[in-house]
């Protein structure tokens, strides 16, 4: 078992630090968390770069990468800033559908102009507060002869107000789950809102579906398909905010520490307290914890052979730690921390939100414990 990167990944690695270090302004940072906005311009830059879609086959205007890459850019973008970092990460939410299940055609129309950074795209499957929560559906597809109808309600949708394509899950009385592509400004899709604590650079909606209209070439793979399908796309969805945890909490740490070495008190630096010396070596296990269980889970991934249940694993012990890991480095940070000038506040929040993205601990328990007993 090799645990190093290759040459290739380190460079892509550096590729995306460089990157987001030249590109992330504080400044910027701190007025797009304020004003809750979308880094538009970062985005083109990021798409022209190769960095969006970077997994996809070249002929569908990706590098041939795998999603560990990806991974990378992630764990890379949010150490520099969570904000930035998770809003960039999260413009292709739901390709992993279309790419392991679409058909040529739709791979182009709908992979290509998100490579180019011309369109966005997220999933709209939960209809709970749980996003991984398939057991309550109710959205209905109705076929009819030039495509479907769709009526019902989801919840929670990154991206809502931003995405050009929404990939939804629904049922239809013959075909059984599907899965389909729609387009955000089809008639009959209205968009609520929702504000919320940290992410503030995606935008959260619910979306009721009113008799929209959907063409039978936007259906994707086969009929009866769409939970499987969905199955995979919220494993890429765990996966993405798995990177995005462990950038995070690498980002805290990188900020702690720094801070650490430069505040005095009583006439001694932070970092010559044994206090203090002692939750920096505890944030950095824990950081190293979270690398390893995302990089084993990227890599079970990318060959095919993921474990739910170890994947489950990675979410629970990342999202324990991520929340540990800024909650340590607001306490170092003291008084300071607690100011909206400084980013480690925004990452405090960001952390909460993440970590409810990745799972609530009682539903990851139990999953890990219904794979174990059976």
């Amino acid at each position: 078992m090799d645990f190093e990167l290759t040459d290739e990944q380190k460079d892509i690695q550096r590729a995306g630090r460089e990157f987001a270090l030249g590109e992330f302004d504080p400044d910027l940072a701190f007025e797009l968390d304020r004003e809750g906005k979308s880094p538009d311009s970062l985005w083109k830059k990021a798409a022209q770069l190769g960095f969006i879609g970077i997994y996809y086959p070249e002929e569908f205007g990706g590098q041939g990468f795998g999603f560990f890459e990806n991974v990378l850019l992630t764990e890379a973008f949010c150490r520099v800033d969570s904000g930035i970092g998770s809003a960039l990460s999260f413009v292709d939410l739901g390709s992993e559908v279309i790419l392991t299940f679409g058909s040529k055609e739709q791979k182009q129309r709908f992979l290509i102009p998100v490579t180019r950074g011309e369109k966005r795209m997220s999933i709209a499957f939960s209809e709970s507060e749980d996003p991984y929560d398939l057991s309550s559906l109710s959205t209905l597809a109705e076929k009819k002869k030039e495509g479907y109808l769709l009526r019902g309600e989801k919840r929670f949708v990154a991206n809502a107000t931003l995405a050009d394509w929404l990939v939804i899950l629904c049922k239809d009385s013959t075909e059984g789950w599907i899965t389909l592509v729609i387009d955000r400004q089809q008639a009959g899709l209205l968009i609520h809102p929702l504000e919320k604590l940290g992410l503030r650079m995606i935008p959260f909606g619910d979306v009721a579906l009113k008799e929209v209209q959907v063409g039978l070439e936007n259906r994707v793979g086969k009929e009866g398909e769409g939970l499987v399908q969905a199955s995979y796309g919220l494993q890429g969805m765990g996966l993405r905010s798995a990177a995005q945890a462990l950038g995070t909490a690498q980002g805290a740490f990188d900020r702690a520490m720094g801070h650490a070495k430069q505040r005095e008190q009583f006439g001694k630096r932070l970092s010559q307290f044994q206090a203090i010396r002692h939750k920096l070596a505890d944030m950095a296990v824990d950081i190293e914890v979270c690398r390893w269980l995302t990089y084993k889970s990227a890599t079970e991934y990318d060959q095919g052979r993921i474990d739910p249940q170890f994947l489950s694993m990675t979410q629970l012990e990342v999202g324990r730690r991520l929340v540990r890991v800024v909650d340590e480095a607001l306490q170092i940070f003291g008084g300071y921390g607690y100011m909206a000038e400084q980013a480690i506040e925004h990452y405090f929040r960001d952390a909460w939100v993440i970590g409810v993205d990745l799972g609530t601990e009682g539903e990851l328990r139990d999953r890990i414990a219904e794979r174990m007993l059976g």
